[in-house]
């Protein structure tokens, strides 16, 4: 099989939207970002980007301002996104098999050997992307990019900071 096309495969676009709103989250309170930047961070052409973003501000996710001053931010509701969201309004409900995607959707589902293990293994992703806040990965990526950039490392996803020098995020010293 060609894995290039699994169908258990996100879509280039909730990856795109996921990427956005790491970015944005990170940035919030800075002001709107203009597509050109926003696809220069993410790494995602602007002409498919800007789909994307239209799709998360329907959902509620960004803000939009048109206009010389214009570009996005993300929104309150943004502020508080899982990874579930994000996903979710770019592609819509996540389904792995067709027997899911609603009570009559499959006639096998009743009698099916499969069923209750494709069932098991939905809500395990579901909850691994429910679980998975935008806010957390966007403040984690920002730990990891400075503690490459400082040269400290990283014990368990938390940034160690030698004695006596400053804290990345809020600048006190650690004086033990």
């Amino acid at each position: 099989m060609n894995d290039a096309n699994s169908s258990m495969q996100l879509t280039r676009a909730a990856d795109y939207a996921v990427r956005v709103m790491i970015h944005l989250v990170g940035r919030a309170g800075e002001g709107r970002v203009s597509l050109p930047t926003v696809a220069a961070a993410t790494g995602a052409p602007e002409s498919f980007l800007s789909k994307v973003l239209q799709a998360l501000t329907r959902a509620g996710l960004l803000v939009s301002q048109r206009g010389q001053s214009g570009g996005f931010e993300v929104s309150p509701h943004g502020l508080k996104a899982s990874m579930r969201d994000v996903i979710e309004a770019v592609d819509g409900p996540i389904h792995l098999n067709v027997c899911l995607t609603s009570g009559n959707a499959c006639a096998r589902q009743d009698w099916c050997p499969a069923h209750p293990v494709w069932v098991r293994a939905q809500e395990a992703m579901l909850a691994v992307l429910e679980a998975a806040r935008i806010e957390e990965l966007a403040f984690g990526e920002e730990k990891r990019k400075a503690s490459s950039r400082s040269g400290f490392g990283l014990a368990g996803g938390i940034a160690v900071v030698p004695a006596g020098h400053a804290c990345c995020r809020c600048g006190e010293v650690e004086t033990r």
